[in-house]
């Protein structure tokens, strides 16, 4: 069975999507979407998605560019090279420098569960989420998505997986501290580069690897 956060659902590179967009899990834009998008799950805008749409999820990380007005129940983190175009609402806004942000921000406190005991189930699963590292494998010369790259994480514990077709990978559950990860992959040459992970947010990494020739 898989998790919840766990990518259920990609919209690739050089795809067109129009309508209302409705999920749980993890969805990944590296397209083009206009419409609406409404879900209670995690939402990651890759520096190659396009999305013009007013955006409500659970975690939002965006490095593309967004057309509308984003709101979060937990956290939104843009990261450059990303332009977002709209206001913004949630509990915690992350902007890193090199972002353009045309808009209004404001924070607002999480939701309150009715419950008068917290369920451990979802703390663990907001948890995980919000400290999960994503990137894409792409080749340096033709800029292709590289699938099936061994893709290996260090640091506090060990972690290990493979890009899709898409080239994507994602770690999650990780600690705060440095984590070195390995790259490896039929043809081309091995990289290595180290993430810090620091408090909860939606990392990326993009690594382009360099043809054996």
């Amino acid at each position: 069975m898989k998790k919840r956060n766990e990518v259920i659902a990609f919209l690739g590179k050089g795809t067109k999507f129009e309508g209302k967009m409705s999920f749980h899990g993890t969805t990944r834009i590296d397209g083009h979407f206009k419409g609406e998008i409404a879900a209670d799950g995690n939402l990651i805008i890759s520096n190659q998605g396009l999305v013009e749409a007013d955006v409500h999820a659970s975690s939002i990380m965006i490095s593309g560019e967004v057309h509308g007005n984003i709101t979060a129940d937990q956290r939104v983190d843009i990261h450059a090279p990303a332009k977002v175009f709209g206001d913004i609402q949630a509990p915690s806004v992350v902007i890193d420098e090199g972002v353009i942000f045309e808009g209004m921000t404001r924070m607002k406190q999480p939701k309150k569960t009715e419950e008068t005991t917290p369920v451990a189930t979802e703390t663990d699963e907001a948890s995980s989420v919000l400290k999960t590292l994503t990137g894409t494998v792409t080749d340096q010369d033709t800029e292709e998505p590289v699938s099936s790259a061994s893709i290996k994480i260090k640091g506090n514990g060990k972690k290990q997986t493979e890009t899709d077709v898409a080239g994507y990978f994602q770690f999650s559950d990780l600690e705060d501290g440095t984590w070195e990860l390995r790259i490896k992959a039929e043809g081309y040459h091995k990289a290595k580069m180290q993430v810090e992970i620091e408090g909860e947010g939606m990392y990326e990494r993009n690594v382009a690897l360099k043809p054996k020739h």
